[in-house]
């Protein structure tokens, strides 16, 4: 049979050097400098266990110029450039001409299917890690060399396969023709998304892997978020692909990078779409959550995260919430001082109570009555008047969620509450996550709060910024590691927050321009 190879590297240079050392008719399509390396020295293949490379001539041509009508198409291209294939296999190909794709990239075949509805174009997956290591030189770094290939309808299935199979076991490469190759190409697919993701995030190697800790776990939690897609998307895998893919990783050499890796410390074009964010995409489009999926993503596409506080940002409740308590004591005979109301604000219940026993005494031995009694008064006034929404706060919500800002809220306010005043006043849908100081084992002014909240996010803490009005907001922020925006709202008293990079007396238009130009900072 006759060969056409699209790509010459680390996969398709590979497959065409042991195919050509075989016998076997082929041709290789590439481009640029390896192309006229191939043509004027030949191939040569170096491997990280043995010390003596190898060169043979090879037959390698670019698209313009490839002028046969091959029986098989081995598209060996990153996803990226698979679009610029279709218009030469058109060309070249004849109408009994087999298409196989073998990219790292899962559903390609389907995709290009579309394209080509004219050809059969099959699914297909190949496990080896090489790279070009210079033009007409490949570097293998693993002695694991496999092709799975096979169709999505059996009424496809032609007796050609076989032949192809035959002609990958002369040539040295193991060659499986699959019965099921939507689970086949989506178990390739759960070791090459998981390293490549995991090798970015980590700024790992094979080595770091091989071993137990940070790395590895994430690896392998990527690994399972496959396995749980698989089983959703009703082909389950049939083994334990985190062991499977733990003993492919221990045949590499310790050095040994993903082509993933390499082309993003290079700037060139990667196929992070296709390995890291189409699995996101997935998780949502089958209903699985993938939370390590996301936080790779988060990281690789630099998100940013803003965690606001609520009372006294979003919603003027200060003003609110000292106004039902004046009323509460009131017909208890207790004039309320601001001052020492002052201190709560920004903090907890907890803190509000301890605050108000000192200085009220027994009164407020019984918190949960005088609670219950506050809050039938907010709830009367709110009834009457809605929640006080602080002004302007929805257009700067709307821009930041437009400009792909993650956004939270990490609030002293009870869960409910949070919840409630967002659903009232309509500004849930701005936010990803809602952090309750009272769920946290230490609330503001330390910072479990907006950990918790950029946790929530899938985010790390220096990528998320905070937007404060009280001190106590302001030393969590600082102490959680994120830099503050101070929203100095003179209903929420004396509070000061001097280590802000921002500061902010009124929402306007300009206040979300504001806030991205010192997130990028």
């Amino acid at each position: 049979m006759q060969y056409a190879i699209i790509g010459a590297g680390g996969t398709g240079g590979v497959v065409g050097y042991f195919m050509t050392k075989a016998g076997k008719d082929v041709t290789l399509i590439a481009r640029g400098r390896h192309l006229e390396a191939m043509k004027e020295h030949g191939l040569t293949l170096e491997r990280l266990w043995d010390p003596n490379p190898e060169t043979i001539a090879v037959k390698a041509t670019d698209m313009e110029h490839y002028k046969e009508q091959p029986d098989v198409i081995l598209v060996c291209v990153k996803g990226y450039s698979l679009e610029d294939t279709v218009p030469f296999i058109r060309r070249v190909a004849k109408p009994d001409t087999i298409v196989i794709p073998i990219l790292n990239i899962y559903g390609t075949g389907a995709k290009l299917q579309k394209k080509l509805p004219e050809l059969l174009v099959t699914d297909g997956c190949i496990y080896v890690s090489a790279n070009i290591k210079e033009p007409g030189v490949l570097l293998q770094h693993g002695k694991i060399l496999r092709i799975v290939y096979g169709v999505r309808e059996k009424a496809d299935w032609r007796p050609e396969f076989e032949e192809i199979r035959q002609d990958f076991a002369d040539s040295a490469i193991d060659g499986i023709l699959s019965e099921n190759i939507r689970r086949e190409a989506l178990e390739k697919f759960s070791y090459v998304s998981p390293i490549g993701a995991a090798g970015l995030y980590c700024n790992a190697v094979a080595g770091d892997f091989q071993e137990e800790g940070a790395p590895r776990e994430l690896f392998c939690s990527m690994i399972q978020e496959i396995a749980a897609l698989a089983d959703a998307m009703g082909v389950p895998f049939q083994k334990d692909m985190v062991d499977v893919n733990l003993h492919i990783l221990s045949t590499l050499a310790p050095e040994t990078t993903t082509s993933m890796q390499r082309d993003v410390m290079a700037g060139k074009p990667s196929e992070i779409d296709g390995l890291v964010y189409e699995v996101v995409r997935m998780g949502k489009l089958y209903g699985v959550p993938v939370p390590s999926y996301t936080k790779v993503a988060n990281r690789l596409a630099e998100k940013k995260g803003i965690i606001f506080d609520m009372d006294g940002v979003l919603v003027n409740t200060e003003p609110l919430h000292f106004r039902c308590w004046q009323e509460v004591l009131k017909e208890d005979g207790i004039t309320l001082d601001y001052e020492i109301y002052k201190p709560c604000i920004g903090s907890t219940r907890e803190v509000f109570r301890q605050l108000m026993v000192d200085a009220y005494g027994d009164i407020f031995e019984d918190y949960p009555t005088m609670n219950r009694r506050m809050e039938e008064k907010k709830k009367e006034i709110v009834e009457k008047e809605g929640f006080p929404q602080c002004e302007g706060i929805r257009e700067v919500l709307e821009k930041l969620h437009q400009e792909g800002y993650l956004l939270a809220v990490g609030s002293s306010s009870p869960e409910d509450v949070i919840q409630k005043v967002l659903k009232d006043l309509d500004l849930a849908q701005y936010f990803s996550a809602f952090i309750s100081g009272e769920n946290m084992a230490h609330p503001k002014p330390a910072p479990d709060t907006f950990l918790a909240a950029a946790e929530a996010l899938l985010l790390d803490s220096s990528a998320c910024m905070v937007v404060e009005d009280s001190t106590n907001g302001g030393k969590a922020a600082k102490a959680a590691g994120m830099s503050c925006v101070w929203f100095h709202n003179p209903d929420s008293g004396d509070q000061q927050i001097p280590d802000a990079v921002l500061e902010i007396s009124s929402w306007d238009p300009s206040s979300a321009e504001k806030i991205m130009k010192v997130s990028e900072q």
